[in-house]
């Protein structure tokens, strides 16, 4: 994304020359005459418009960054990426200063809901979004429509880590002037002082009336005591207190309907080898195997539940299952057992068919409620005025 640049376009007239018939010039060829005497003030030259006055940066970014470190929420609209060079996302999202957030995103023509709460991010969207994310999941089939637990890079942005109004204003805070001045600057037709900031396209535009902050671009949105940031190219706007508590009461209601159902899309699970399916007397059947990150480039730690039916047609089903938490870059070893436990006065041998299935879990065991929680604490916090600074988010959190 590089910087705004606003050419001025000269309109060029065009002369169309025709002939019409005959002319008779009488007296007048090769004469001019100079009429500008006649105007007021004729003859006399118009005076250049006189140059802004230099306007200091430090004063203009203080002031600003006060005012947003102040804000309940915040609207911001335009484009993020997970960082330079990677996909580009549109995006418009309202984020409270709690770090709760919700919106949109758009990659390419493909539009998906975002929400964050608590350092954690989830995305509802058409089955063509997670393909486009290269996603291959054993529980795809419940991406497509549902809320799903995403990674920051699957985002594009994590809003809560560097959004939120407090957070945002003291990554801006930390990145040094590139100039004392502030340049004065037409931005959409309002009246704006840019600020040039360190960096090789890092800057900020002030609205010369309000002082508030209208626009940021920066390569690389970094949070306190992060190694890594999105790049973004942002719009920003003051997000009232409807707005804020239209925020909360949407990822409240998710978080309380939807989410414990959601699925995990961080990490790639697929099986690691062969697993193994071995049965005793009884019968009884045991089935073993080891998950993987299949893909090598997960983030967190996902939880994984095993389901395993072990299938006789003159016996029946047994089922079982087993659970834990996949590590990026990690395995899980999983096992279960299921004993039919058939007493008989004489031996009798079957046949067992044994099959598993793996899926993900995006809010397992206690989270749901400790989300809950914290968001209705966020959001006491933000409506009373004393909103805390958002976590940055829990991509280490797998099940309980």
């Amino acid at each position: 994304m590089a910087p705004v640049i606003h050419n001025r376009l000269r309109r060029g007239g065009r002369t169309a020359l025709a002939a019409a018939g005959a002319t008779v010039v009488l007296g007048l060829a090769g004469c001019s005459i100079d009429l500008s005497g006649l105007r007021p003030g004729g003859g006399e030259e118009e005076p250049s418009p006189e140059p802004p006055e230099p306007v200091a940066a430090a004063p203009l970014v203080e002031k600003a960054l006060e005012e947003l470190a102040g804000y309940q929420g915040l609207v911001a609209t335009g484009q993020v990426a997970e960082s330079v060079g990677a996909d580009v996302r549109d995006a418009a999202l309202t984020v409270a200063d709690g770090g709760a957030a919700s919106g949109t995103i758009r990659s390419g023509s493909i539009e998906a809901d975002l929400i964050s709460g608590d350092g954690r991010i989830f995305i509802r969207a058409l089955e063509d979004f997670w393909l486009d994310q290269g996603v291959f999941a054993p529980d795809f089939d419940e991406f497509g429509g549902n809320w799903v637990r995403a990674s920051t890079a699957q985002a594009g942005i994590n809003p809560g880590a560097v959004l939120a109004p407090p957070v945002l204003a003291e990554i801006l805070g930390g990145i040094e002037l590139e100039s004392d001045e502030a340049v004065e600057e037409n931005l959409d037709g309002t009246l704006t002082h840019r600020v040039d900031l360190a960096g090789e396209r890092n800057q900020m535009w002030i609205d010369a009336e309000t002082g508030l902050i209208k626009r940021i671009a920066v390569e690389e949105l970094l949070a306190p005591e992060a190694e890594s940031g999105p790049q973004v190219r942002l719009d920003l706007a003051e997000a009232d207190t409807a707005a804020v508590e239209e925020l909360y009461d949407g990822v409240v209601a998710a978080t309380t309907d939807e989410l414990g159902s959601a699925r995990d899309a961080r990490i790639e699970v697929g099986w690691d080898g062969q697993a193994d399916m071995a049965c005793e007397d009884g019968p009884n059947c045991t089935w073993s195997g080891t998950v993987r990150d299949a893909a090598g480039t997960g983030s967190g730690t996902v939880a994984v539940r095993m389901d395993v039916t072990f299938s006789n047609s003159d016996i029946g089903e047994q089922t079982c299952d087993d659970s834990g938490n996949l590590e990026a870059g990690g395995t899980l070893d999983l096992s279960c057992s299921a004993d039919y436990n058939i007493v008989s006065q004489t031996q009798q041998t079957y046949t067992i068919d044994g099959n598993a299935t793996l899926s993900t879990r995006g809010l397992p065991g206690g989270q749901q409620e400790s989300m809950l929680e914290a968001l209705n604490e966020q959001r006491e916090a933000t409506l009373s005025g004393g909103g805390e600074p958002a976590e940055e988010e829990g991509e280490d959190e797998g099940g309980d």
